[in-house]
């Protein structure tokens, strides 16, 4: 198991973190994939960005997060997910402002840093997390399609940039009914 990412030196992990194929383990008994439980650090350079990423909470986690603030604070952009879902729509996050010329020179967002922060606080609080996480969740199931989730990202960057061209619509897709 990977205990720290450094996405610099090896991008590829992006792929596999969007594909939900990193840190598998195959039970020996049943054979199934299942993602480790073990916490690893995501090191985005480029980004000025290290996330401490605990797939479950740890008991003892506020006293995890002081250790790793004191020995970790000098990075630009410190963060916890204990959600890998978070880190999941952080990486499509960054790739869909990298490769999509239109958001990049239109974005309602500033420049990088700003963007980041706008995305952290997004990942970590809005209640949109749960619905995209339910989606991507099923859609590996097998019980959603790729349309479905395509869809919810869609409705999460309208709510990202702020738009209000079809907001209504994405308010009532992600509403009590759920998806």
């Amino acid at each position: 198991m990977a205990s720290w990412i450094d996405t610099s030196r090896t991008p590829r992990v992006k792929t596999l973190l969007l594909n939900w194929e990193f840190n598998i383990v195959i039970c020996p008994h049943c054979g199934n994939r299942l993602y480790s439980d073990a916490p690893f650090f995501y090191e985005d350079f480029a980004e000025g960005l290290l996330v401490a990423v605990f797939p479950s909470i740890p008991k003892n986690h506020l006293s995890i997060e002081a250790d790793i603030r004191q020995e970790y604070g000098y990075y630009p952009t410190l963060e916890f997910f204990y959600d890998m879902t978070q880190l999941w729509f952080l990486i499509y996050l960054q790739e869909y402002y990298k490769t999509n010329v239109y958001p990049r020179a239109e974005s309602n967002f500033g420049g990088a840093d700003e963007r980041l922060r706008m995305f952290l606080q997004f990942l970590k609080k809005d209640p949109m997390m749960l619905t995209i996480r339910e989606t991507l969740v099923k859609s590996l199931l097998g019980v959603k399609t790729n349309d479905d989730l395509q869809n919810v990202l869609w409705y999460a960057l309208v709510k990202l940039e702020g738009m209000s061209y079809g907001f209504s619509e994405a308010s009532a897709f992600v509403g009590p009914r759920g998806i």
